[in-house]
């Protein structure tokens, strides 16, 4: 199934979805703890120290070759506090660079804590890459891409994992009939990231979703910088694979980024 992973080019009309489209979309919808929104949320220029960590280290990432990140303006009402990024997967060919494949990752937080998300952090992604049509006809393609976002977080620390795995077909017609028709595949999820799990903590993963469903789990600053780094990190990585981008080569570093 490895021809799964082959995907081309990011169909055009994704790119002007709004975010209201995607989360109203979304098989989790993110409603706030403190009820109906009734009024903006709090100011984010004055962030917690947990949350301005978080940010710190997802900045300093630097993106395998072939992926690039760009900040997006974040939603405004699904929690106190948010972030959010693009990442474009693309390649160069003898025509220039085309593009391969795109997502979104938004970052929620909220400091008292969410009740459906087992804690007070969550990841809501989306991503899109073009197939072959006998691939997408496939009947092991919605499994084969989602043990591609599982395989990517295996690492990690998280809870509440949920998420739709679908299958697009698009025509164009009029000014864009040259476009033809096109499939794709599309992963939508979020999941509750947990802090990483101390070795010394009995019970492991299981006490520390235990501590997140009675509201006890607790970033450090230090924990934010480097674990929320991560979940961006393991998504990428799933978007890479969903286009076909290369594996990365074992022991090479990629060094973080320094400054804008």
């Amino acid at each position: 199934m490895t021809s799964l992973a082959a995907g081309r080019a990011y169909p055009p009309w994704f790119a002007a979805r709004s975010y209201a489209a995607t989360m109203a979309q979304h098989p989790h919808p993110l409603t706030s703890p403190r009820g109906p929104v009734t009024q903006a949320p709090r100011d984010q220029g004055n962030q917690p120290e947990v949350f301005a960590a978080a940010l710190g280290g997802i900045a300093a990432l630097r993106p395998r070759p072939g992926l690039e990140f760009e900040p997006l303006p974040a939603p405004r009402r699904l929690a106190a506090y948010s972030h959010a990024l693009s990442a474009t997967a693309a390649e160069r060919q003898s025509e220039g660079e085309v593009e391969l494949g795109s997502g979104r990752f938004v970052l929620l937080y909220e400091p008292e804590g969410h009740e459906e998300w087992l804690g007070s952090w969550r990841c809501v992604t989306l991503l899109q890459a073009e197939l072959e049509p006998e691939i997408a006809e496939d009947p092991l393609l919605a499994d084969v891409t989602w043990s591609w976002l599982r395989e990517a977080l295996s690492g990690l620390n998280y809870a509440a994992l949920g998420g739709t795995v679908s299958r697009c077909a698009s025509s164009g017609f009029g000014e864009l009939a040259d476009q033809g028709t096109s499939t794709s595949v599309e992963l939508r999820a979020s999941w509750s990231p947990l802090p990483p799990v101390d070795a010394n903590t009995p019970g492991g993963p299981a006490v520390q979703r235990a501590a997140a469903a009675a509201g006890r789990a607790r970033w450090t600053p230090e924990q934010a910088c480097a674990g929320l780094a991560a979940h961006v990190e393991a998504w990428s990585v799933c978007l890479a694979t969903a286009v076909g981008l290369p594996p990365e080569l074992a022991g090479v570093a990629r060094l973080p980024r320094i400054g804008n």
